[in-house]
């Protein structure tokens, strides 16, 4: 009968152990630039997404002397609210998860909301990972919501708007979630009086 030595009967434990240190390594590294990947892809999406409703408002304002807001389903000027529910697009369900699938650019009719397409908003992209609104009103009128306060001192002498992208980076789910496990969001503002997108990591 041939012998068999250790080495023709299989792994050590010592041996198996440094395998599996070896592989979480090398999956710890891949998580980590995964997460990169999609923190760059997101932040492209919302960069762009935020200079077409710039430049569109910017237009729209040529036309017709004031800037528009842009919700979901309302059509309030001066704009009155940051309100969860105005933001577009959203998951039917009860979040919008931004973590595993981007959320159609369509509606249940196959529409973009009323105010996107009176903007002449046209997404590149078939699907978005992050959720948009843009507030707007005349001089002098009262800014809404929590974000729209402090962009500026008071509120500003000329008509004004700011699009807002809500994403999360790290891809858990997007703003405006408050369900537990879908509250990390980060939030970006381009406003009427600057070519700079302001940036904001919040922990809703």
């Amino acid at each position: 009968m041939p012998k068999h030595t250790r080495r023709t009967m299989g792994f050590t434990l010592v041996e198996m152990m440094i395998v599996v240190v070896i592989i979480g390594i090398l999956a710890a590294i891949a998580v980590v630039g995964y997460r990169k990947y999609v923190a760059r892809a997101r932040t492209s999406e919302a960069t762009a997404m935020l200079a077409e409703f710039a430049a569109k408002e910017q237009l729209y304002f040529l036309d017709n002397g004031q800037y528009v807001e842009a919700h979901k389903t309302s059509s309030d000027y001066p704009s009155l609210s940051e309100d969860a529910n105005q933001f577009w697009p959203s998951d039917p369900g009860a979040y919008f998860d931004s973590a595993r699938t981007p959320v159609s650019v369509h509606d249940g009719s196959g529409n973009m909301p009323a105010s996107w397409r009176s903007l002449g908003i046209r997404p590149r992209w078939n699907a978005l990972y992050c959720t948009y609104l843009v507030n707007a009103g005349a001089a002098g009128n009262s800014l809404p919501g929590t974000i729209g306060p402090t962009l500026w001192a008071s509120s500003p002498a000329v008509p004004w708007f700011y699009a807002v992208a809500a994403c999360n980076l790290g891809g858990i789910a997007g703003w405006p979630n408050t369900g537990t496990g879908h509250n990390y969001v980060t939030v970006m503002v381009l406003t009427h009086d600057s070519p700079a997108i302001r940036t904001t990591d919040e922990d809703r």
